[in-house]
């Protein structure tokens, strides 16, 4: 798994039957991107059973070794503005999006930004 800073999206929902039904209407409008994130924010305002909710769905940059290793998983793999899911973890089902990447510096061996210390 390549590592990515990513921002993600998700609508989490408690069974799969639901969680395919939103992720095919979505899949419908993937090719308008802009109605895609504006559509993806109100399901997730109206379904999601994740907090959340409150911000459309918006997870923020992923931190590693999350809780949902099976999102970040999966999110990891998955290109900016394009739909994802449904994915299964021990808190329901994820139909996600990559809403933003950053680039990431190199920060050396050790993790951290090199200073020149001597």
């Amino acid at each position: 798994m390549s590592i990515r800073s990513i921002r993600v999206s998700h609508i989490l929902l408690s069974t799969g039957e639901l969680a395919q039904t939103l992720y095919d209407s979505l899949k419908e409008v993937e090719g308008n991107r802009e109605l895609l994130f504006r559509m993806f924010r109100k399901l997730a305002a109206k379904y999601s059973a994740c907090a959340s909710r409150n911000k459309g769905g918006d997870l923020g940059f992923l931190e590693f070794n999350t809780n949902a290793r099976e999102l970040e998983e999966a999110a990891m793999a998955t290109p900016v503005g394009v739909l994802g899911g449904p994915i299964q973890s021990k808190f329901g089902y994820h139909v996600f999006l990559v809403t933003e990447e950053e680039e990431m510096g190199d920060l050396g061996i050790d993790g951290l930004h090199s200073v020149g210390i001597k």
